[in-house]
């Protein structure tokens, strides 16, 4: 097992225990940036409107890939677990938040953040679904969106594809 770097000790202490009947070697994330991905960005002065159609493409992402979400987007500062599920099921969404990833120290990017909960936590499978593509090692994972259109439902099968993926039941780095 890679050993996460000290600033990945930030890892949410709230994090929900992995869905039911379902090791965490079974267990599917989603890596969720909501920003450019269930929020278009249409305007460079305008963030954060939720997209309902882009959540009901998420939501077929979960059901198909039997997966929870773990929020990787900016969206997590300031917020909970809680609050983040809230967020998301008042717009529509029906699956689960079951975490968020660290927040990195200066310099990291997202996908070293990304990296990092996954040195933590044992994981079957897993997409990353995010309109920015530093993620490194991890770009094989990388579902991109185009940030003015978000989540399309083009971009549901491969997704999905890409969570059924094994991962060999460890932490990747």
């Amino acid at each position: 097992m890679v050993k996460a770097p000290a600033w990945a000790s930030s890892v949410s202490s709230e994090e929900v225990s992995s869905s039911e009947g379902m090791s965490s070697a079974t267990r599917r994330v989603i890596f969720l940036d909501i920003d450019g991905v269930l929020a278009p960005i249409r305007r460079w002065d305008r963030y954060g409107d939720l997209d309902p159609a882009c959540i009901r493409v998420l939501n077929e992402i979960v059901a198909h890939g039997g997966a929870d979400v773990v929020v990787s987007s900016t969206w997590r500062y300031g917020k909970t677990v809680t609050e983040l599920q809230e967020i998301l099921a008042a717009e529509g969404f029906a699956g689960r938040v079951v975490g968020t990833t660290p927040i990195g120290g200066p310099g990291a990017d997202r996908g070293q953040e990304i990296a990092a909960w996954l040195a933590e936590h044992a994981v079957g499978g897993y997409v990353i679904i995010d309109d920015h593509v530093d993620m490194g090692e991890l770009r094989t994972h990388l579902v991109l969106t185009q940030p003015a259109r978000g989540l399309q439902p083009a971009d549901a099968p491969r997704a999905i594809a890409i969570l059924m993926r094994p991962s060999n039941g460890g932490p990747l780095c």
